[in-house]
């Protein structure tokens, strides 16, 4: 019972740590110029850091588990690169997939990862590698 209290304690927290390596949109154009010079796609994460929800929480460790260190991370304080791709999906975190240039954006979204980890592992992954090859 104790456990079941302290899961549902609104005082409970699930913060999510980006990698020391991302970039917030105020630095978008040196992330863009770095995914340029280092050839990589760029992911832009839209998701609630400070979140209570470890369900939330565990998919955004996922896609971050996903995008590794193959893509320029951009964490979206303001959405307005993907702001279109982000129209997808209800709930928080949203992992959006684009070329350094902005073009080809895929949103990954919180119900596709809850439904199948896996599968969207997976296709984050065949994604990063399809926009990577545009780029080299």
């Amino acid at each position: 019972l104790s456990v079941c209290l302290l899961a549902a304690s609104p005082h409970s927290r699930a913060d999510v740590r980006l990698p020391k390596s991302t970039f917030t949109t105020d630095r978008m154009e040196e992330a863009l110029k770095t995914a340029k010079e280092q050839k990589k796609p760029v992911a832009y994460l839209y998701t609630n850091t400070a979140t209570t929800c470890p369900l939330a929480a565990g998919v955004t460790e996922g896609f971050l588990e996903a995008v590794g260190k193959r893509c320029v991370l951009v964490y979206l304080t303001v959405a307005a690169p993907v702001k279109e791709a982000l129209e997808k999906g209800k709930f928080y975190p949203k992992l959006v997939l684009t070329a350094s240039d902005g073009s080809g954006a895929q949103c990954f979204t919180y119900e596709a990862y809850q439904a199948d980890s896996k599968k969207a592992a997976r296709e984050i992954k065949r994604q990063i590698i399809a926009l990577a090859k545009k780029q080299s």
